[in-house]
């Protein structure tokens, strides 16, 4: 029976467990803590409250060290994941990420060590986080500095590298699509001059898209202008646009 009701716990069936639906309070934080939640329709917002509800009760929480402000890390985290996720069926990242671990600050990591700020572990299935850097990337809405939507890019290619459902295969495709581009001569000339994308982009195709979804996230606009066709490549993988929301 334990094994029975692991297993359906990894997949979110587990009939014992009910889901805990936002309170006022929380509503409020989301809206002081993620710009774009205001920006959604009705609709939308309901989309967003049932699956940030499903994020944080099926994926396992750990914090180290202490901590008072739990339940709204917990909320911004849980955010973050179904903001990329939005324009997925399939949002659950199961195969990709069972626990998130959370350190006060800045943190000694033992497998590659290295002090980090955070970090994604396919290996473990772990999402790694700072919290204070964590939310020092929601403090300027539009310097495209983002941990949290940075790694959560990780799990998420991560997962879908490894489905076989139509969303997963457009996706990959889109990760083509963008190597292609970085090979071209001429959009490696545009790179070198660019400042809009962080040097480290530069790293590898993970890295770049890590890297470039922060920007879709954060300065839309300003992407689509500068770099369209990799803007329109980004807006195939996540069949989502924050274009619109930022204004």
């Amino acid at each position: 029976m334990y094994i029975v009701l692991y297993a359906l716990d990894l997949y979110g069936m587990n009939p014992f467990r009910r889901l805990k639906p936002l309170t006022p309070n929380e509503i409020i934080f989301l809206q002081d803590s993620l710009p774009l939640y205001s920006s959604f329709t009705p609709a939308e917002k309901e989309k967003f409250h049932e699956r940030l509800s499903w994020f944080r009760t099926y994926k396992k929480f750990v914090f180290y060290g202490k901590q008072s402000d739990k339940e709204q890390l917990k909320l911004l985290i849980a955010g973050i994941a179904v903001l990329l996720t939005m324009g997925f069926k399939d949002y659950k990242m199961t195969r990709a990420l069972l626990r998130i671990i959370v350190y006060p600050t800045q943190y000694y990591s033992r497998i590659n060590r290295r002090h980090h700020f955070g970090e994604y572990n396919p290996k473990l299935k772990s999402l790694i986080f700072a919290a204070d850097h964590l939310k020092k990337g929601f403090e300027i809405a539009d310097d495209n500095l983002n941990l949290g939507v940075h790694e959560f890019a990780h799990a998420l290619s991560f997962d879908l590298s490894r489905k076989r459902s139509w969303e997963a295969r457009k996706f990959r495709l889109g990760l083509r699509r963008m190597y292609e581009l970085i090979a071209q001569p001429d959009f490696k000339i545009r790179m070198e001059k660019t400042t809009y994308f962080r040097e480290y982009s530069k790293t590898n195709i993970q890295e770049f898209f890590a890297v470039v979804t922060e920007n879709y996230v954060e300065t839309p606009t300003v992407f689509q202008r500068e770099f369209p066709e990799l803007y329109a490549t980004l807006k195939k993988m996540l069949n989502y646009e924050f274009l619109q929301r930022n204004h």
